[in-house]
């Protein structure tokens, strides 16, 4: 391996500048090459992060790179993953890993198969309260698992705080031709939050609400010919392997809430709770003789790596790093389930083979 990371992006939308940046910023890694279906785009592209070269085809892109980071929109993840996998790179994927569990399974089995660095990016693992939650839960801090709470609300849908919902970014999250909805786009994050803190599901109920979209005076459920047609609001309760139970919502209508995620997790014997919105590194605890008099102690955590850095540092160390590509999987199952009971009204088990 060089001693730099060459990474090639493929799809240079809206959150492939993010990708780029990042990279860019990490001493021993530098983005060569970059990729997408309108090559004009690509070429934008190239220009702003000074990328050196705008490949034509994926296998151009791949003869170039080490490790590649796929960004396109969510049914098209499954492609270009494999070839890079095929190829022997290393692969960053972005989220939800699939918008089927089958694709995310022949995905993840197609990592490990390849003993290469594997990851997707659940991008709020790098709170340092979410990385926190994690151990507490890990080390038996709060007992038995009885009551999770956990939600990830925005507001795009009923307000312009990210500009109008018809714009090129947005309007493809929109439209089941491209996405999972509201529940595979970002409720795959607040899934990953919720049971990575809490342990892992065995079934699942669900909920999912198809609202009219807001045009001016006009409500709307298609848009320059597209139906909008893709789900816009998640309830969902989870049944934990261990007993416990959990409600996560998740939607796009939560007037006054750009971008807000908060986890609270109750067990026998302690508690916890994080909100992003009052800090990526403050967690509220509920522990030992605190319990006894409801007192909670609140800490500010010291910074952690985002998954940009943590990609880099395992292909520089050769040692795997969460959330890899099987995790992707295991999320994936959850959707699957929710998706499976928002058709039948009924609880629905997960699935448990992650890399058949």
């Amino acid at each position: 391996m060089a001693d730099v990371v060459r990474i090639g992006i493929i799809g240079t939308g809206g959150m492939a500048n993010g990708h780029a940046r990042r990279f860019n910023e990490i001493e021993g890694s530098q983005v060569v090459s970059c990729l997408d279906l309108i090559p004009e785009r690509a070429s934008a592209f190239a220009q702003k992060h000074e990328i050196p070269h705008v490949a034509e085809s994926i296998e151009a892109l791949l003869d170039r790179v080490d490790a590649v980071s796929v960004v396109t929109p969510d049914r098209f993840h499954r492609a270009p993953s494999l070839a890079a996998l095929a190829a022997g790179k290393h692969l960053l994927c972005e989220k939800p890993l699939s918008v089927t569990l089958a694709e995310a399974q022949e995905m993840a089995a197609a990592a490990v198969r390849s003993g290469r660095i594997h990851m997707i990016n659940f991008s709020y693992r790098e709170s340092a309260a979410f990385q926190r939650a994690i151990r507490l839960r890990e080390e038996g801090a709060l007992g038995a698992l009885r009551h999770v709470h956990a939600s990830y609300l925005q507001t795009w849908l009923s307000s312009d705080v990210w500009g109008s919902w018809t714009r090129e970014a947005l309007v493809w999250r929109l439209q089941a031709s491209q996405s999972g909805g509201v529940l595979g786009d970002i409720g795959c994050h607040i899934l990953d939050m919720a049971t990575a803190v809490a342990g892992d599901v065995a079934r699942a109920r669900c909920t999912l609400r198809t609202f009219p979209k807001v045009l001016g005076d006009d409500e709307v459920t298609e848009y320059e010919g597209k139906p909008l047609d893709v789900n816009d609001t998640a309830i969902i309760e989870l049944e934990f392997t261990d007993g416990g139970l959990g409600v996560v919502h998740t939607t796009r209508w939560a007037t006054g809430h750009a971008n807000h995620l908060r986890c609270e997790v109750h067990g026998t014997r302690g508690a916890l709770h994080f909100d992003l919105d009052e800090g990526y590194g403050k967690i509220a605890t509920c522990l030992g003789e605190a319990v006894h008099r409801c007192g909670w102690t609140v800490e500010d955590l010291a910074k952690t790596p985002d998954n940009y850095a943590r990609f880099i540092t395992a292909i520089q160390t050769g040692k795997a790093d969460q959330p890899d590509t099987v995790r992707g999987a295991q999320v994936q199952a959850y959707l699957d389930a929710c998706e499976r009971s928002a058709v039948s009204g009924q609880w629905e088990d997960v699935a448990t083979d992650l890399r058949s």
